[in-house]
């Protein structure tokens, strides 16, 4: 997938100011869609990495340590993200 151009930047941006002129609570929800389940995902890692790096360490394996270590590392990150407006 590619970036936008300038172009369609611009186009973009048009029509999300002329959708907030005409319906604000539509551009709304369609603004902050799909955000609750990105959130509970990253939640869901930070749970699920604790148990796995526990296991990793306890078993003497890398491959539950690594997951739990990428899984972590996932969720900080999303946390630590602001949404782009």
């Amino acid at each position: 997938m590619s970036a936008l151009n300038r172009q369609e930047h611009r186009a973009l941006r048009a029509i999300e100011k002329s959708m907030k002129a005409e319906d604000p609570e539509l551009a709304e929800q369609l603004r902050s869609f799909g955000g609750d389940a990105v959130r509970r995902l990253h939640r869901y890692a930070g749970w699920a990495a604790g148990p796995l790096v526990l296991l990793g360490i306890a078993v003497g394996d890398a491959v539950p340590l690594l997951t739990g270590v990428l899984l972590a590392t996932w969720a900080v990150l999303g946390w630590t993200a602001r949404p782009v407006s």
